[in-house]
């Protein structure tokens, strides 16, 4: 009789904890809610400021128009959709930190999210209400870059 007992009491707690799990399984917290560089994930002004960083520290290497230059590979248009496509934004402000060349990480973390921002701006992708953050960078799922369907005749 004890047997049973112990058998019933341990088959209510699975019973439990699967409808426990079942439920926690469907409810995701917001931070975790799948995002897209077509939400809008940077504001204007933030890319403004990126812009002025970039001139300051990237421009000499990756000239002023984002085209890249021997080394220094394109931070806008074509040739960046072919190196970034399908990357995530976190591979690729990881690189951004690793520069200016010969003085990695001397910007300071908002800096580098400034000119990530600038440099999706320079790439289409559109502008949101909240800014860039390194928590929303290194969210999981990654934000993947995606490849931005340009029209003929529009300039990147």
């Amino acid at each position: 009789m004890s047997r049973f007992r112990w058998t019933s009491a341990h088959g209510s707690i699975l019973v439990l904890t699967a409808v426990l799990v079942a439920n926690l399984a469907h409810a995701q917290p917001p931070s975790a809610a799948r995002r897209s560089l077509s939400d809008g994930l940077y504001t204007s002004i933030q890319a403004d400021r990126g812009q002025v960083a970039y001139t300051a520290h990237c421009a000499e290497c990756h000239m002023a128009d984002l085209g890249g230059h021997e080394y220094a590979g394109p931070l806008a248009g074509e040739g960046f959709q072919l190196k970034w496509q399908d990357a995530s934004l976190s591979e690729f402000l990881g690189r951004i930190r690793s520069m200016p060349l010969g003085r990695p990480g001397t910007l300071t973390t908002q800096e580098y999210l400034d000119i990530l921002a600038y440099a999706l701006q320079k790439n289409g992708y559109p502008e949101g209400s909240s800014e860039l953050t390194l928590p929303l960078v290194t969210q999981w799922p990654l934000v993947r870059i995606e490849r931005v369907r340009r029209t003929t005749g529009v300039a990147p």
